[in-house]
């Protein structure tokens, strides 16, 4: 991958220039994989080149997302990287699951999808936010013998809070127009995803916006559960955890989460960014891309 590219990405972003122009210019670079879902498809994007001496990473997205959830996360990896983005079971632009669906039925779907985008049992590390990490941790059991690393980021281990400012969130309308809309969606975004008000900016709004008109899964009940606590027992490899210290979905709270998680394995390692919500990855992309950098540019076995 051209390392201009990524820079004219960075650039763009910089400059606040058209946020649709931002990601259409990220979705020109990628290659698309299919693997069945439903009565479709899940689409994967893939970015960067195979680098034999690297793992490829693959990314999930937040519940009501897509693969731009990561889209200040892309420019920072693709250079080094094989990258891969899936559009989870019914977001984005992959079609809906079969229903009943649960937590296990969603991870049969995804591994289906790795073992087609990666088919000859090629190792790989897997880096999830938010409600793509409550589904991770099975993930991981199911792919066990070449799962090599599971980064969470942002995900509601203990479950996802049934209080406080996540819960605060107002229905859009369908059909009203969009300067009635943004507000709304601004007060979403402040109080699930995002702590600095100025960090929902033009690209954010844009995003999920986006996201939203999409969405069909309803990912909320699966991730109040215990489904992550309990699959982190016995993980088949090393685990990173990256949260905002302003995240508003941790049940019972961050310090309860670093108890949970190091009582399970002690040498995780667990980074807390100050100033940052949930979508941490976003808000302070710089601090988490360079986490993510230092973790898997360290030789890898």
């Amino acid at each position: 991958m051209d390392a201009g590219f990524s820079l004219s990405i960075l650039v763009l972003m910089i400059m606040n220039i058209d946020p649709q122009t931002v990601l259409d210019t990220l979705l020109s670079r990628c290659k698309e994989h299919y693997s069945p879902c439903g009565q479709g498809n899940l689409i994967w994007r893939e970015w960067g080149e195979k680098k034999v001496e690297k793992r490829p990473l693959i990314l999930l997205h937040g519940g009501s997302g897509a693969w731009n959830h990561w889209t200040r996360t892309i420019p920072a990896l693709e250079n080094d990287f094989q990258i891969y983005l899936v559009d989870l079971p019914g977001c984005g632009d992959s079609a809906d699951p079969p229903k009943p669906y649960d937590a296990e039925s969603l991870v049969e779907i995804i591994s289906l999808g790795l073992d087609t985008i990666l088919p000859n049992g090629e190792p790989f590390d897997l880096i999830s936010f938010s409600f793509g990490g409550v589904l991770s941790g099975l993930l991981a059991h199911s792919q066990a013998r070449r799962i090599r690393s599971l980064t969470l980021v942002g995900s509601p281990i203990l479950g996802l809070t049934g209080t406080g400012p996540a819960n605060d969130l107002v229905e859009v309308p369908q059909g009203i127009p969009l300067r009635e809309a943004v507000p709304l969606y601004k007060h979403n975004l402040q109080n699930l995803m995002l702590f600095k008000p100025e960090a929902i900016d033009d690209l954010a709004l844009t995003i999920h916006i986006n996201n939203m008109s999409k969405a069909r899964l309803r990912s909320r009940g699966i991730a109040r559960t215990s489904v992550l606590a309990d699959s982190l027992n016995e993980l088949p490899c090393a685990l990173t955890c990256i949260f905002g210290a302003e995240d508003t979905t941790l049940n019972p709270n961050l310090e309860g989460v670093r108890e949970y998680v190091h009582s399970l394995h002690p040498n995780t390692e667990f980074h807390v960014i100050p100033e940052s919500g949930h979508w941490v990855q976003f808000e302070s992309s710089e601090k988490v891309n360079d986490i993510l950098l230092k973790n898997f540019n360290r030789v890898q076995s």
